[in-house]
């Protein structure tokens, strides 16, 4: 089994974004707008104060690593980082909270492990595609979860997508890979997390269902994850940030993985419900929604059909999350 990806969920955000502070601001420069500033036409920074301007601080090699964007009371409404590869190419840009946090993430190149782990189970190897220049996007829920991948080509064009459900305790509770333009659902993972006591410690069991491109199941793997005191290679104290325990799950996974001789209770699959204003309830597979509306597919249809928001009432997720109108996160 390929699917290792989902494991190393927790450590992105974190090890991306102290990649991204350890950058060194040489110089800072300030600009009016977007037009000024895509034309290299700064501004004093005494002419700033109690304006709206735009900070962007750069590098050794003058390029933009940082973008603030300040109101004219001074806060900062949206800040963005830049990274760039050796070759001085760009391969990051990320927007974050006055705290830090992730709130989007892209990330350019085609060889981004997520999007290449979709483009091996999409297309096959003889296709002649390119997908040289792609982008992959990250939608980061309070800059703590991952909660939708978007794949663009060069030109802007969106072949595919990965949502990423959780469930109150913050489990990953399924994964959906879904195809662009059809907007099909083509690969699916389901996921349950159990907690097991004995006398001595207690340990977790993970099960996970894989479904193909018709829904059908293709595996059911269950995983025991180790207890604390037996996950690592290196004895405590340890020191220097080691993360043995990424190379034991990763082992356990591919080497002695526990296969389920029987089927069990798979579970159901369960539709995103959308109540218009009429008082009609329809349960649909929700792909996205802009300013254009909310966009989705109906059991059993083939088209992608958009309902401008000013006729929904509500959309609930099949996780009953609210997605519409956005919900109020509170700080955690």
């Amino acid at each position: 089994m390929k699917k290792l990806l989902q494991i190393f969920l927790v450590f992105l955000v974190y090890e991306l974004a102290n990649a991204q502070q350890n950058s060194d601001v040489y110089y800072v420069r300030y600009f009016e707008n977007d037009h000024n500033f895509k034309s290299d036409l700064s501004m004093l920074s005494t002419s700033r104060r109690g304006k709206q301007h735009i900070a962007v601080s750069y590098d050794e090699f003058d390029r933009p690593i940082k973008v603030e964007r300040f109101s004219s009371a001074g806060t900062v409404d949206k800040r963005e980082m830049l990274k760039y590869d050796q070759n001085g190419n760009l391969v990051e840009r990320g927007e974050y909270t006055d705290r830090w946090k992730y709130l989007s993430l892209i990330v350019y190149g085609d060889s981004e492990p997520w999007s290449k782990e979709y483009r091996t189970w999409r297309y096959k190897n003889n296709e002649p595609m390119s997908f040289s220049g792609q982008q992959t996007h990250f939608t980061i829920d309070d800059g703590y979860q991952i909660s939708k991948i978007e794949f663009q080509t060069i030109d802007a064009q969106k072949y595919g997508q990965i949502e990423l459900d959780y469930d109150y305790l913050g489990n990953l509770y399924e994964e959906r890979w879904r195809d662009f333009p059809s907007g099909r659902v083509i690969r699916r993972f389901k996921y349950k997390f159990q907690q097991l006591f004995d006398y001595i410690e207690p340990h977790s069991i993970v099960q996970i269902w894989e479904f193909g491109h018709n829904g059908e199941l293709i595996s059911n793997v269950a995983v025991d994850m180790a207890p604390a005191d037996q996950l690592y290679k290196t004895p405590p104290p340890r020191t220097h940030n080691t993360l043995d325990e990424v190379d034991v799950i990763s082992r356990e996974i591919e080497e002695r993985r526990i296969l389920v001789p029987h089927g069990g209770i798979i579970p159901r699959t369960q539709w995103d419900e959308l109540l218009l204003i009429n008082g009609e309830r329809l349960l649909i597979d929700f792909i996205d929604i802009s300013d254009n509306g909310v966009r989705f597919r109906i059991q059993q249809e083939a088209d992608i059909l958009t309902l401008p928001k000013h006729r929904v009432r509500s959309l609930t997720s099949r996780m009953g999350d609210v997605i519409y109108p956005k919900p109020i996160h509170l700080k955690r």
